[in-house]
């Protein structure tokens, strides 16, 4: 079996070299679109009701320098307005609401001019609908359907957004635009709003102003159009991002929605590049290249479902030319990454989430790979003439000041890390739940198909090959002559921090797959198990030694357990650590054991 798993990697390693060696000058394609006036914004996404976290991409000169022309502010522009247009006072002076308001709208502004010194334009986060408490409470008969959420299609509902619209731009003239979210609302950092009547708050979906289909979009953006667009020349960046098989990756749904509006130099959409949210094993965006509107398509950099910036993960490559696996999943002929699509006359730029995304941890300590993503993005955004790899050796060079050997090296890890996530967090041979390794969380995914279709084996074999995929890169991380100690530190560090996470997952899945089996035929091979598990604890403490060794750089390490701290990955193995101790019984405490 070993001979043959190093068969496998040798095989897969091959592949991996044929599909990432690519000539360069065959990349570089010239397009004739003028790209000057292209849209290039960042925007940090902060965890929603959480301190800020310290960046660098928060500073519009770092943005200006490295050829961004936009700024996206997350502060919430829907909490800015006292509505008195509508009705004088109905926030009660003194009541604290409109103290809130009025100080949130003065930051908004400052932000904003911040931005402008710095030669950005500023667009401002804006989530419909979020109004005030009061106000709702006041005209909850007028806009409310019987569920109490706020309906889009009450003329009462209209007027109000309108109001809210315009009272935005007179307190915050300095904003350029909005970028507008309806497919989930959070209202952590807004204590005097509401949206759709929530009367809490969660981290899973959320509220959403979408509560009739297309039509309700439709209501929305002529009222955005109108407002923002037309009467105060402000642009509108209205992103599709919604959930299940809607707006954002149905093309049918896409197109009436947006064939219902007419064309304005200020109305963009705004679209991922993948068919869902920014997830390896999913198409590219059908929804892209079509229609009549211009789209900008956002690209996360500091992805929550890979580390999050804790490990090396490069998504450059497979943004711009197509991800792996794309070769196995997508037809001949249909585009499969950025370079398809820019010579597209509805293309209109990209913004990045330099970070940000997701929830909670690990929170990291240094940006480099976050930095990376940025950098690549940004700079073939504002010359698509370039190939991927060119500007990845600028970046090399000029930001890292590497040199020759040095830069193959550092690349050669970056190409490596998108191959090992993809073996180690998904699989190419059958689905894996997306979710179930996201931010700083492991649950316990359903292995099931992999056991019906007698591929337990290869999953594991798949497995070992991420694993080996992190040897190397950790190999390479050694091998690289960083000329600043600290960022050669980073990289070792989180190298090996990848290293171990995704032998972890390794030991994991041939837990619960062996675990699965035992649990069907009462029949359990209690030898390969506990080695798994032994295995699996002892690098659990080599993750705390190595975050202990270096805390500076470290980020702090994952948990067992799923999701919202639910029961995960952990309570699985101590179930089947019981078993094989000899207890059939599984144990009665699920609190995580890993830290």
């Amino acid at each position: 079996m070993a001979r043959a798993r190093s068969y496998r990697f040798l095989a897969a390693t091959l592949l991996i070299a044929k599909l990432f060696c690519v000539d360069r000058a065959a990349l570089a394609l010239d397009f004739t679109n003028n790209f000057s006036g292209r849209f290039v914004i960042d925007m940090v996404h902060n965890n929603p009701g959480e301190p800020l976290q310290a960046t660098v991409f928060r500073d519009p000169h770092k943005l200006a320098v490295w050829g961004y022309n936009g700024q996206g502010i997350m502060a919430e522009a829907d909490s800015c307005e006292t509505f008195d247009a509508i009705e004088p006072d109905i926030l009660t002076k003194g009541g604290g609401a409109r103290e809130w308001i009025e100080q949130h709208a003065k930051s908004l502004e400052q932000l904003a001019e911040q931005s402008h010194r710095s030669g950005l334009k500023a667009y401002a986060w804006f989530q419909f609908i979020v109004l005030p408490k009061a106000l709702v409470a006041r005209y909850k008969n007028e806009i409310c359907d019987e569920q109490g959420r706020i309906d889009l299609e009450r003329p009462m509902t209209q007027r109000i957004l309108r109001a809210q619209i315009s009272e935005l731009f007179d307190r915050c003239p300095a904003l350029d635009g909005l970028i507008v979210r309806t497919g989930e609302i959070y209202l952590f950092d807004s204590p005097y709003h509401t949206s759709s009547g929530a009367a809490n708050e969660s981290k899973m979906q959320s509220a959403t102003a979408i509560i009739h289909g297309p039509q309700n979009h439709i209501a929305l953006l002529k009222i955005l159009r109108d407002e923002a667009c037309v009467k105060r020349d402000k642009m509108v960046f209205y992103r599709t991002w919604d959930f299940g098989n809607n707006f954002h990756n149905n093309p049918e749904y896409y197109l009436k929605v947006t064939d219902a509006i007419d064309p304005h130099p200020n109305l963009v959409f705004s679209i991922k590049p993948q068919a869902g949210d920014f997830l390896r094993m999913t198409p590219f965006n059908p929804t892209l290249g079509i229609g009549k509107h211009r789209q900008i398509v956002e690209v996360q950099c500091q992805r929550e479902y890979y580390g999050k910036g804790a490990h090396p993960y490069y998504v450059g490559d497979g943004v711009i030319n197509g991800w792996e696996e794309y070769g196995l999943m997508m037809k001949p002929g249909r585009p499969k990454g950025l370079r398809d699509i820019v010579g597209n006359n509805n293309f209109a730029g990209i913004w990045t989430w330099s970070r940000g995304g997701g929830w909670e941890g690990p929170y990291i300590k240094n940006e480099l790979w976050c930095e990376l993503n940025a950098y690549v993005i940004a700079k073939y955004a504002e010359n698509p003439n370039r190939a991927e790899a060119d500007i990845f050796d600028e970046f090399a060079r000029d930001e890292l000041n590497l040199q020759g050997p040095d830069i193959a090296r550092f690349r050669e890890l970056n190409l490596l890390s998108a191959a090992a996530v993809l073996r180690g967090n998904c699989s190419l041979l059958g689905p894996v739940d997306s979710f179930w390794a996201r931010d700083d969380f492991m649950a316990a995914p359903d292995l099931s198909y992999f056991i019906k279709k007698n591929l337990v084996w290869a999953a594991l074999t798949e497995k070992a090959e991420s694993v080996a995929i992190w040897k190397r890169i950790e190999a390479l991380s050694q091998q690289i002559d960083f000329p600043n100690a600290k960022t050669k530190e980073f990289v070792i560090v989180s190298s090996t921090y990848g290293r171990i996470k995704y032998a972890i997952f390794e030991q994991a899945w041939t837990i619960l797959l062996y675990g699965a089996m035992g649990d069907e035929t009462k029949k359990y091979d209690r030898q390969t198990i506990s080695r798994a598990i032994a295995t699996y604890d002892q690098l659990w403490s080599d993750w705390r030694a190595l975050l202990a060794a270096h805390a500076d750089c470290c980020a702090p390490i994952y948990k067992d357990l799923a999701f919202q701290n639910q029961p995960g990955i952990g309570a699985q193995v101590d179930r089947y650590r019981k078993i094989c101790a000899g207890s059939q019984q599984a144990p009665t405490n699920t609190k995580s054991t890993a830290q």
